[in-house]
């Protein structure tokens, strides 16, 4: 807001900026009858009657916890970090704006009954009352990344709180498509080999046609999803070139929310196993989430406790948005992972020659639609720009060089709201029906999980999944021209779905959801980390609480690479006798339980194995198939080998060797020979040598003295985005990198048994006092989710006040 930049500028006083606030009509009063218990760790649980008081007294403690960090969640969301920032913020605050229709959210939340806008309204007011709160006493309560900025927290709205989850998980999670960034991969592949050669290449690296050789979370011979994949490939034709560095805020917007370039463009997300009666040790049923989010300081995530208005539930939710994703109402338990169905598509648009912002559509030129938006810069000048829309959505990119512009399409638009409200009200379903009836609501692409207190366990994934034309591939932009439109969108019924599989158990570590479910770049194959968990749920028959557990900690540690690999390496130097060094050390990988650990703390791997694999893998890729891709493409395999981030995936180069080693046995078709007429037996043995001896020479003789530093989890005092959620000074760090959850649940329940356990690190509260003061629940999950630990949420108001370290009552 203007004011807002100039009394920053003028360095108005607190209570200015906080009358300024209150002049928009925001309500401040907390409503009546609510009491916040906060347990040992600081978890507010909330008690109220009404749904208003209930969602006052959420936001008024997410307030007291979080106020920095929501401050700039809302910022990012809305596009206003700038005004309080900078101009370095400038772009961030253009990407989150043109990826909203701030209007149609509005509009939404105006159209809810007035019992769903009181969950909005309340927690805005709740969440107003202690930043006034605040501002009567800043010199004991205002939180320190506030009076090292010079500004200070503003009030918010109802829309302000639905905006925070719109963009940090429906944006997030549902706006991802590779197909602009695999129309450049396509182009320059056909620059280096020619149109027909280079084509092949592509259907090499993204497949179009299924693997059946993936593994699905609906077992396969249950699945009834159906066939999304592409029926011909005429389109290309269609399609303009494209310039290589084209910028393009889709692209950006899913590199910032941890993607990174292509082919690993989509969000690392989530992991989640459970198990039912018949795999239990005492039938209950054991549900186990690990949201990979990435790591944060203060957290993505918020511990919290909601009872009364018709809920009973605790459990944890990412950014303190107004419902619990991760978590129990003792009857069923819930859980999530980032969705897989391909709910958007690009269009490529015909530009007029004479007018850039007039795009072909039904045999005529249009006119795009305009908003005209201006972010408010501090320290600089007022940014104006135009965000431009075409019939199939937000223009993301303009090639003009090429006459195109790229929009995207959204079957989710304009069913935010919808989504979020069927997520609320989830928590207070008892069946598998009635959570199944939340599931239609939902519009965004995600996973849900259930489990109930009869040991029953369901999976299914909501999304408006379209009915796209036969001559449409789904890996590339759609033509605009109004001959490529969806058909419809396909029935719920269709959607991936499975309750009580025969084998016991349901998996997912964003692997494809069902035989049939396939999207724009997600290469599902044999090669998959779902499979860390799998091989350990059918290692056995029945399993506790505890072993369920610990398949945290052994799916954390596995190298991702080493399974699929090593046994085409042990075919290729079993003639090799003992002695000779290859063969010594394809018997140490044979030896190795595949655990990158560093037990003693060290800073380095434990075993020398992680340094083999390490050394090797770049060796093997440069030799396999560098020479058959432009090295822009290539540089796209090599940067994600084994990432000094961590081993978040197997290496998308590891599947494209895979298929190779398989040759005809392989789900996708080989047309390029890899290996170049090489003996591939041989070219394991040559480069597995090159690595041993580079070790040799490197790190001496002896195998055992080989290591390799190790990979830690960063916490970042930046959110996804890139912007500050807490001070520069308040990075922390975990080694070795654990490929685990940003938050872990276990939730077991049955007949009379309801047990949640949970870790979210670094801790509850992010609270800094303008003294400097941490609050104690600054970082006091650390240790916990260190050693694999966590702690058990009290589930009931006896279990609370047992447990409880305060109690506050509003009357």
């Amino acid at each position: 807001m203007k004011t807002t930049k100039a009394l920053l500028a003028l360095g108005v006083g607190l209570s200015v900026l906080l009358t300024a606030c209150s002049a928009t009509g925001t309500q401040v009063s907390p409503g009546t009858g609510i009491t916040v218990k906060r347990d040992g760790y600081g978890i507010p649980h909330v008690y109220a009657d009404t749904t208003r008081a209930l969602y006052s007294g959420y936001g008024y403690s997410v307030a007291e916890d979080r106020l920095f960090q929501m401050e700039m969640a809302k910022r990012s969301s809305i596009g206003t970090a700038a005004e309080v920032l900078g101009p370095d913020y400038v772009e961030i605050d253009k990407t989150a704006r043109n990826s909203i229709d701030p209007q149609s959210i509005k509009d939404q939340l105006a159209r809810l009954p007035q019992t769903e806008r009181d969950i909005f309204e309340g927690y805005a007011e709740g969440f107003n009352k202690r930043i006034d709160e605040v501002g009567a006493d800043p010199a004991h309560l205002m939180p320190k990344q506030f009076l090292d900025g010079d500004f200070r927290p503003e009030h918010w709205t109802g829309y302000d709180v639905a905006m925070v989850w719109v963009q940090t998980m429906a944006n997030r999670f549902s706006q991802s498509s590779s197909e602009l960034a695999n129309l450049q991969v396509l182009k320059s592949l056909q620059a280096k080999n020619g149109d027909e050669k280079g084509r092949q290449l592509f259907d090499q690296l993204i497949w179009a046609e299924e693997d059946p050789g993936a593994p699905t979370t609906v077992p396969r011979d249950e699945s009834t999803s159906p066939d999304d994949g592409p029926h011909a490939m005429s389109q290309e034709a269609g399609l303009s070139d494209v310039t290589q560095a084209l910028p393009d805020a889709n692209l950006t917007r899913m590199k910032n929310a941890g993607g990174g370039e292509w082919p690993h463009m989509k969000p690392e997300a989530s992991n989640l196993w459970m198990v039912g009666a018949d795999k239990t040790a005492d039938g209950t049923s054991i549900l186990m989430n690990g949201p990979q989010f990435g790591w944060f300081n203060p957290s993505y995530v918020y511990g919290v406790g909601l009872h009364g208005a018709g809920l009973d539930v605790a459990g944890n939710t990412p950014y303190a948005v107004p419902t619990v994703l991760f978590g129990t109402n003792k009857t069923i338990s819930w859980g999530a992972t980032a969705g897989p169905l391909d709910v958007n598509d690009v269009y490529q648009e015909v530009l007029d020659p004479s007018n850039e912002h007039a795009y072909r559509y039904d045999g005529e030129y249009r006119p795009m639609e305009v908003r005209n938006e201006t972010i408010e810069v501090r320290g600089g000048p007022d940014v104006a720009y135009p965000v431009y829309s075409t019939v199939h959505g937000r223009v993301t990119s303009f090639d003009t060089p090429n006459g195109s512009a790229y929009s995207l399409k959204e079957s989710w638009a304009g069913y935010e709201i919808q989504s979020l409200v069927a997520w609320i009200d989830i928590m207070k379903a008892t069946s598998w029906d009635e959570f199944l009836e939340q599931a239609k609501k939902v519009a965004i692409t995600i996973n849900w999980y259930y489990a109930d207190n009869q040991g029953n366990i369901g999976y299914v994934s909501p999304g408006r999944l379209p009915v796209r034309p036969a001559d449409q591939d789904l890996r590339l932009p759609a033509i605009g021209d109004g001959s490529m439109e969806w058909e419809g969108i396909r029935p719920f019924e269709e959607n991936p779905q499975s309750y009580n599989p025969e084998q016991g158990y349901l998996a997912n570590w964003n692997n494809q959801s069902a035989a049939g479910a396939l999207a724009d770049g997600y290469n599902w194959s044999p090669v998959d980390r779902v499979r860390a968990i799998t091989t350990r749920l059918e290692a056995k028959d029945k399993f506790t609480p505890g072993e369920i557990w610990d398949i945290n900690r052994q799916a954390s540690f596995a190298d991702l690479n080493v399974d699929y690999l090593l046994p085409y390496l042990a075919q290729a130097t079993e003639q090799l006798p003992g002695s000779d060094p290859v063969a010594a050390g394809v018997n140490m990988l044979r030896d190795w339980d595949g655990q990158a650990t560093d037990d003693n703390a060290d800073g380095v791997y434990d075993d020398p194995q992680p340094a083999i694999m390490r050394t090797w893998l770049p060796i093997l890729f440069d030799t396999v198939i560098r020479d058959d891709l432009p090295e822009d493409v290539y540089a796209s395999y090599a940067a994600k080998v084994y990432p000094a981030a961590g081993t978040a995936r197997p290496a998308e180069a590891t599947k494209l060797v895979y298929n190779a080693l398989r040759g005809d046995e392989s789900g996708v078709p080989q047309t390029t020979d890899f290996f170049n007429g090489a003996d591939r037996m041989s070219v394991l043995r040559s480069t597995f040598g090159q690595a041993m001896d580079r070790l040799r020479t490197e790190q001496g003789p002896d195998p055992a003295g080989w290591k390799m530093p190790v990979a830690a989890n960063r916490f970042d005092y930046k959110n996804y985005l890139g912007v500050p959620q807490a001070g520069s000074d308040e990075v922390l760090s975990l080694s070795p990198y654990m490929n685990r959850g940003t938050q872990n649940d276990r939730i077991v329940l049955g007949d009379g048994i309801a047990d949640l356990c949970t870790v979210g690190p670094p801790g509850q509260s992010g609270f800094i006092a303008p003294d400097g003061t941490r609050s104690r629940h600054y970082s006091d999950q650390m240790d916990m989710y260190r050693n694999f630990q966590c702690k058990t949420d009290n589930l009931t108001e006896q279990s609370v006040d047992a447990n409880k370290s305060s109690e506050v009552t509003q009357n």
